[in-house]
């Protein structure tokens, strides 16, 4: 057995990492899983796709210059165990990957045991972050990530230019929906209307559930023709949803209305622009 390192030594590292970790956590960064990692001053040695001679590029694990499998892939990830060999241990510690890499040594294992403390904590951190900014039933971002997200993009248009584009989206007649088939009915109608939204949008468009049944869509964009592009591919996958779900009693509808936020406006006045122009629509096809 080789001879303990110095624990003055492994201390002051810990000291450093932790350091590092509280940084990188205060500065929500969402990239910290890696970046923390990387900072760890301890270079694990062993490879788990070596030492068991995987060759399952699928894996998370697989060739990962941070190399703490047990982390990426395995039974202490924070979620399930995704590679070949983590799924026939209980636990991680039981492989003869860990304990070659960590269990040679008291110090290391103490503060490998702390490493893995401080990536749960920082897994719940996120976890716990995209509870608050999610909303619960649709999956989409919620009313209070919407305020924080507006507040960031004016600051950057402010300063660098340009402008986004907000689209109001209100689901037609829904409370009919409710009042007919009953409220669990309605909250299945919300969770596919927004699966329609999320398929009908670019990567660069935000969606956030306002409130209800409405939608706000923010896109980095303010050409009509993009945006009346991304209207109509919402429409043409409610016309799918219609094909297959609608009936004689209920077809899916909406009403929208789009407003150019730039640097010379108050955005209040832009939303309200868009929400005017969604209501006129809405009342127009009650007229008809």
């Amino acid at each position: 057995m080789r001879k303990s390192r110095n624990l003055a030594d492994v201390f002051n590292n810990l000291r450093g990492d932790l350091r590092s970790f509280i940084t990188l956590s205060l500065g929500r960064n969402e990239t910290t899983w890696e970046e923390w990692l990387f900072h760890v001053k301890k270079d694990v040695k062993v490879s788990c796709w070596e030492m068991k001679g995987c060759s399952r590029r699928d894996c998370p694990a697989y060739e990962n210059q941070c190399r703490r499998c047990w982390l990426i892939a395995g039974t202490m990830c924070g979620g399930e165990p995704v590679g070949e060999f983590a799924l026939k241990y209980i636990s991680c510690s039981d492989c003869n990957v860990y304990q070659a890499a960590v269990m040679a040594d008291p110090a290391d294992e103490v503060y490998e045991h702390l490493i893995t403390l401080v990536y749960s904590l920082r897994d719940k951190q996120l976890e716990l972050k995209s509870m608050a900014l999610q909303d619960g039933l649709t999956g989409l971002y919620n009313r209070a990530c919407l305020d924080m997200t507006i507040g960031q993009e004016m600051k950057k248009i402010k300063r660098y230019g340009g402008g986004f584009t907000v689209t109001m989206i209100d689901i037609d007649n829904f409370k009919q929906i409710n009042d007919t088939y009953g409220h669990l009915h309605g909250d299945g109608i919300l969770r596919e209307f927004a699966l329609i939204l999320k398929n009908s949008v670019r990567e660069s468009d935000l969606i956030y559930r306002y409130g209800g049944d409405e939608f706000i869509i923010i896109s980095p964009e303010t050409s009509d023709v993009k945006i009346a592009g991304m209207i109509d591919r919402i429409e043409r996958g409610i016309s799918r949803w219609n094909a297959e779900y609608g009936s004689e009693n209920y077809i899916l509808s909406f009403s929208h209305g789009s407003a150019v936020y730039d640097k010379e406006k108050d955005f209040r006045k832009v939303f309200e622009e868009a929400d005017a122009q969604m209501y006129t629509k809405k009342q127009n096809k009650k007229q008809n």
